[in-house]
């Protein structure tokens, strides 16, 4: 009886099928709570992954969390609502940053992307690639989001976000609850419609909620994507944040090809084994041993983005 109304859109054996399915939800901000939610009233069993806790501003978007569980951790106010919504689930909950060192834990039948942190999604994309997993990514700033289906052997995250830019983040722009509600919704939606192999988007959706725009964008395979045609991009370095700026470190031990570089960058200052170079506005200090120093720059994602560009071109 719980499901009776769900059945009698997707039928019993669909539904006994979904409560057979695991999903790993990575990041448990305004998109993951929704979905958690969601999922759980739809018998779907859960992994959450998610490493922060609860802050007064996370209470206008996170509909899960209340006053009383600021500064709990996340997954587990998560784990003990979504088992008071449903009983009969299995949640499994991880209070860990996703890495490339635990990546094994989204291991599931499908993934949801719902971080904010681009180096995050990048290793998400790879890791189900390999696995064969599909995964639905979203995302939602501002009045605007995005949903895209990724599934094996189509285009991947890969394709067209690397080196697209910065990922905005709403504690700088902002961000409304009706468009997080309505982007987890549809990210939901697909993610069942994927388990069910019914009619899923193959199309990237972007809504604007300012002027109602739904825009639907046909992705197609990046003949040079690295993850695509099977080659591996582990993180080439590691990232070490200091007081003064950010310093990324190519584990590789592999140098860089300063002349390379210094054909495809501003230079500030040349000192044969060190350049200061001028990238997108930001001073960046290179060495030729693979050291990248970021001086001012505080945003991770954009240092991402910077030092790849630098180590595609040098290495």
């Amino acid at each position: 009886m719980r499901y009776s109304r769900q059945e009698i859109l997707i039928g019993r054996e669909a539904q006994d099928l979904i409560r057979n399915k695991i999903i790993a939800i990575v990041g448990l901000g305004a998109l993951g709570t929704n979905a958690a939610n969601l999922l759980a009233r739809s018998g779907i069993n859960l992994i959450l992954i998610d490493y922060d806790k609860i802050d007064l501003t996370n209470l206008q978007r996170q509909n899960i969390f209340t006053e009383q569980d600021i500064n709990k951790n996340k997954v587990e106010v998560a784990k003990n609502y979504l088992e008071k919504v449903n009983q009969d689930i299995k949640i499994k909950v991880y209070n860990e940053k996703l890495d490339k060192d635990n990546l094994s834990l989204i291991k599931s039948d499908l993934v949801l992307d719902c971080t904010d942190n681009l180096e995050t999604r990048f290793l998400i994309n790879e890791f189900c690639y390999k696995n064969n997993i599909p995964f639905v990514h979203a995302a939602a700033i501002q009045d605007k989001g995005v949903i895209f289906n990724i599934i094996p052997g189509k285009a991947c995250f890969n394709c067209i976000y690397k080196f697209t830019g910065d990922i905005e983040r709403c504690e700088d722009l902002g961000v409304l609850n009706t468009i997080t509600t309505l982007i987890s919704s549809l990210q939901v939606n697909e993610a069942i419609k994927i388990l069910l192999n019914k009619n899923y988007e193959t199309n990237l959706i972007r809504i604007n909620l300012s002027n109602n725009n739904i825009e639907k964008i046909k992705i197609n395979k990046n003949p040079n994507c690295e993850i695509c045609k099977g080659s591996s991009t582990e993180k080439n370095f590691e990232l070490k944040l200091c007081k003064t700026g950010a310093t990324l470190t190519l584990r590789t031990n592999k140098p860089l090809n300063l002349e390379k570089i210094r054909k495809s960058f501003g230079v500030l200052r040349d000192a044969k084994v060190t350049l200061l170079l001028d990238i997108d506005n930001e001073q960046v200090i290179i060495n030729k041993n693979g050291e990248i120093i970021f001086k001012t720059l505080r945003d991770e994602d954009k240092i991402m983005r910077i030092a790849n560009q630098i180590y595609q071109i040098g290495r």
